[in-house]
This record gives structure tokens, sequence and C-alpha cells, in this order.
């Protein structure tokens, strides 16, 4: 009996010794073949990530992506939407005088956000009023704002391609003066590829009594190398070209007085022996030039005894009044200071109230910072067939004042450019600038300006300087 219980223990134990083994290794082949399936999830999954990482940052083509992954083009729109970005947008506000400019940029970055129609809402202590976007530059400018305090909320919106939200809102107090300070402008500015040129950068140059009449009855307007055409006459042409041609008369009478028949073999004088001509030409010489002179040998024009230059930093466009930087700037005044020649900016302005002559000065300020000025920056005043053409004699002598005075606060010396018609004609109160530097344009032997002093003069815009290819605006300082 005890020889059959051992027996059939033995055979328990044979029995579990054989089973404990096997059911190990097709516990651990199980546990393989789920490893593997896992690694294979896992694969599949980080290839997919790695897919829509590459889609969100344009890597790859969305509709490739889609056709790789069995995903009908139909299902394009719900494939999108996942891959959205969310975009936090930062709110900066400013005022300068009844007025509340908004800027909208993403999140950490100084860049507008374009191409989005963003509504805001503005909360006074009266009333709540809504603004868009409209031409979606990421600015809304509200003029005519009530001096108080306001705060602004900004509407989420979805687009095509992203989330747009604020975090939090803004508050600002709009003030009913001007405290003619910098303003933050940096973000505002453009370059030229952002604009149409040809219809901002209009400046006419009115007065250039060496035009020859006859190319000036046929509706030719010479400024900055001819920077403007006009096929029709306005009124104020007609007048600026009686003038010339008066003033072109006058010239030739003096010339001939001097250039008569001399007696005996004592040669007849030349204008550039008469007191009044040798007084007014004497002085310092300089040049001002733009982007229209193209590429500048400074070194040249250096050794040509030229003493200083003024350098057109920006203009405001005649049209948009978009800030726009001369595409040449730096590149004139790093090759003009490099070569030991005076260096003094203009800016020409098409502002049509304080607070955009603010932002100009603003912008001068911006771009002139860290360069070491040794002449003035000036504002440059003229006629453009733009926007600052409309505005009153009035309006544009608070426009140059605003100007001016916000570059003088800023530890600069300011002053204005004009033509003699301008200076002289009711455009603006001329005698009212005469705390700052006058720079006169007219294009004549001796110049017959009197309604101020002037400080420098302008007295052709058809000079030549080696290293300048063409013609160029020459000046003297008195």
């Amino acid at each position: 009996m005890l020889k059959k219980t051992q027996l059939f223990l033995i055979g328990i134990i044979c029995a579990l010794l054989v089973i404990i083994p096997v059911g190990l290794l097709i516990s651990n082949i199980a546990k393989e073949n789920k490893s593997a399936q896992a690694d294979e999830d896992n694969s599949s999954l980080f290839e997919s990530v790695s897919e829509l990482e590459a889609l969100d940052l344009g890597l790859v083509d969305g509709d490739d992506l889609r056709e790789q992954n069995g995903i009908e083009t139909s299902e394009s729109g719900a494939f999108n939407s996942a891959v959205k970005e969310n975009v936090t947008v930062s709110i900066s506000l400013r005022s300068i005088q009844d007025d509340l400019k908004i800027k909208l940029s993403k999140s950490g970055t100084e860049t507008l956000i374009s191409g989005v129609d963003f509504t805001v809402t503005v909360k006074g202590k009266d009333k709540t009023m809504t603004y868009n976007d409209t031409d979606k530059d990421g600015i809304i400018y509200i003029p005519f704002v009530d001096p108080g305090d306001y705060t602004v909320f900004l509407s989420d919106i979805s687009t095509e391609t992203a989330n747009y939200h604020s975090d939090k809102s803004q508050t600002i107090t709009v003030s009913d003066h001007i405290e003619y300070a910098k303003v933050d402008i940096k973000d505002e500015i453009k370059d030229e590829s952002q604009i149409n040129v040809a219809a901002e950068d209009t400046k006419v140059q009115e007065e250039d009594l060496t035009t020859d009449i006859s190319a000036a009855s046929e509706g030719v307007a010479e400024g900055e190398n001819q920077e403007s055409y006009d096929e029709d006459i306005s009124e104020d042409a007609e007048d600026i070209l009686a003038q010339i041609e008066a003033e072109d008369a006058a010239n030739q009478a003096s010339k001939a007085a001097y250039q008569g028949a001399s007696s005996g073999t004592i040669a007849a004088p030349t204008i550039a022996s008469d007191p009044n001509y040798v007084a007014a030409h004497s002085g310092v010489k300089g040049i001002d030039v733009s982007k229209h002179n193209g590429n500048i040998d400074w070194g040249a024009v250096k050794n040509s005894g030229i003493n200083f230059a003024i350098i057109r930093c920006g203009y405001r466009g005649s049209s948009s009044g978009a800030l726009v930087i001369d595409p040449l700037y730096y590149q004139n005044i790093a090759g003009a200071q490099s070569n030991g020649i005076n260096v003094g900016v203009y800016f020409f302005s098409q502002a049509v109230n304080e607070a955009e002559a603010v932002e100009e000065a603003s912008m001068v300020l911006e771009l002139i910072s860290g360069y070491n000025l040794q002449m003035p920056v000036y504002l440059d005043v003229e006629a453009s067939h733009g926007r600052g053409d409309q505005i009153s004699g009035e309006q544009r002598t608070a426009v140059c004042h605003a100007f001016l005075t916000t570059i003088r606060n800023a530890g600069y010396t300011a002053g204005i450019y004009s033509n003699k018609k301008w200076f002289e004609e009711g455009r603006m109160n001329t005698a009212s600038f005469t705390d700052y530097k006058i720079w006169l344009a007219q294009y004549v032997d001796i110049p017959t300006y009197t309604a101020t002093r002037y400080d420098m003069w302008q007295y052709t815009s058809k000079g030549s300087v080696p290293g300048i290819a063409g013609n160029v605006d020459m000046n003297v300082i008195k």
C-alpha cells in the first residue's frame, strides 16, 4: 500500500516538473509577443506625433501626410483643426492726445499680428465701445477719445490656422494734452517691401529755379532725381512757374549786367565776383542724400572737401500714412561717419495732426539712437500731392512744432526744411520757428528769401560730387 502511494506521489512530481516549465515557456512567449506589439504601437504613436509636429512646423505637406495615413483629402478640415496653433496675444496701448492706439502682437515678441480681423472692447467710465481691426494690420487706432481711464479687452478669435486669445486686459489713461516725448513706435516702422513705394514716397520739388522753363511747363516736377511726375499742372504749379519765370528773368538780367561788353582790355566781371554772391556762397559746404542718390562712395565724398551730410532716415507715406525707413539710411550714416563726415538727418513729414508729428519724431529718435550726430535733426515740409498737403497753415504749424519740440526735448538740435514759397506764402507760420534751425531751399545765384533768417541754404539740386552718381543737393551753412 505504501509503495503505491509513493509511486503516485512520484508521478505527480514528475508531471509537475514537465507542466511548470512548459507553462513558464508559454507565459514568456506571450509576454514577448505583448511587448513586441506594445513597441510597435508606441513606434506608430511616436511617428504620428513627429509627423504632426513636422506638419505644424511646415516641414511636410498636409495633403501628403493625409495620404500616407490613409485619410481622404475631404477630411482636411478636421485634420487642420487638430493642429491649429494656440496664440497668446499681447495687448499694448498708447495715447498721445485725445486718442487711443491698440497694438496686438504675439506674446513674447514685438511683431504685430497681421491678417486677422481682431475685435476689441473698450470700456470707459460711462460707455463701452467695440472696434475691429478692419485692415488687419495688428493696429486699431481710435481718434477723438474723451480724456479718462479705459480698459481694453480682446475677444477670442479662431482662424483656419490658429486660435487667438489674450490672458489679460490692459488699462490706459487718455489725456487731453501732449507730453512731446518719445513714444514706442518701433513695431510700426516699415521697410519699402511692405508698402506701395510709388504711392507713398511722393515728395514734389516745387521750386527748382535751375529747371528749364519749357520742361517745367510740360509738367515735370523735379525732386530727388525726379521723384514725382504729374501730367496736369495745378493752379499752385502755375503760380510756381510764374515765380520761376520772374526770378529766372531777374537772374538773367543780373548776369547780363556783369557779362556785358567790356571797355579796352579789361574783361567784364562775372556774377561770382559779386560781393553778395560771394557772401551767400561762403561757408561750410555739404550735401543731403537719400535712397535716390544710390550707393555712395563716402571716401571719395570726403576727399572732395564735403564737410557734412544730412541723410534722410525715413518718411511718412503720403497715401496710407505708414512710417517707412529709407532703405539706404543705415548704409549712408555708417559710411559718412566712418569717413569723418559730420552727419545730421531729415525726415519727410506727412503728419496731419500733432499726435502723428510726435510719432514721426519718435521714429527718428528710434533710428538715430546709438549714433553721435554733429548736425541737427530736420523736419522736411514740402508738397507731396498727398495727405500732408490737405491741412491748413495753422495745422501745419502745430504739426511742425510738435515734431521739433519732441526732438529738442530728447536732447537734439532741431530744425525745419522747406522752400521759399512754403516759408513765405502762408503754408505755415515761419516766424514761429526762429527758435529752431531754418534750412532754406531756393535754387538761385543769390537767395531772395527775407521772411526770417536762415541757417543753411540748399542752393541747387544739380550738384556734382565725386563718389555720387548723378545730381546731388548742395548746401552751405552761413
